[in-house]
């Protein structure tokens, strides 16, 4: 199943691309990856399906995650540990908000916190479900929209 992704980066750039097979994320990860650095949240928006824990299994491996990424939906957060060495990366937060239904839900994550360490990324799978906090944490926010 093809997929149309688009990038919206902190400074309101925006990249637009296929991604015809789960091989192809790599491509998308490439884009983002420059981008990142601690505090930074990686948000991805697409319909049930569409594969936005792969793109967080593929981002986790190139972040130097060994570790099985299994989508944290039950659990809402599960933490990754990394070892990205070019930008001192040494957590990824993977957050699914599909349950949450307020954003005081994502209080309890004390994610402001995690996110802030000086050693991890945030990647939140359902960003419209949580827009308060995301508009608070827009300018460290990687956008990624995926259509099917």
């Amino acid at each position: 199943m093809s997929r149309l992704v688009t990038i919206v980066f902190p400074n309101g750039k925006k990249k637009t691309q296929k991604v015809p097979q789960a091989e192809a994320w790599n491509a998308i990860i490439d884009l983002i990856y420059p981008e990142i650095k601690p505090g930074s949240i990686v948000t991805l928006s697409g319909p049930l399906g569409a594969g936005k824990t792969t793109c967080v299994q593929h981002l986790a491996k190139t972040l130097g995650g060994k570790k099985l990424i299994q989508s944290p939906t039950f659990a809402l957060m599960r933490v990754i540990p990394v070892a990205d060495n070019r930008h001192g990366i040494k957590r990824l937060i993977h957050v699914d908000a599909y349950r949450i239904e307020h954003d005081e839900e994502l209080r309890v994550l004390d994610l402001d916190e995690e996110v802030t360490d000086g050693k991890s990324i945030c990647v939140l799978e359902w960003p419209e479900n949580v827009q308060s906090w995301i508009q608070k944490n827009q300018t460290r926010c990687i956008a990624i929209y995926i259509k099917v």
